[in-house]
């Protein structure tokens, strides 16, 4: 029971990476993030973190135009 357990949470901060994979963190910074805080908590430092520079220079090239 306890390692379906540990699997469902490393799954979990799987996801959690995936999902942070274009931010300023990136995949293992989130995957990190979530196996230490739990992957509620990094959900939402993902709601706030800010996206990578890629994603932001698309955004400033989209509003010059």
């Amino acid at each position: 029971m306890n390692l379906i357990i540990i699997i469902l949470y490393l799954l979990a901060a799987v996801v959690c990476g995936l999902l942070g994979r274009r931010t300023s963190f990136g995949f293992l910074g989130h995957f990190i993030l979530a196996v230490v805080i739990t992957p509620i908590g990094d959900f939402l430092v993902q709601i706030v973190a800010r996206p990578s520079r890629e994603i932001r220079e698309k955004i400033n090239d989209l509003d010059e135009h």
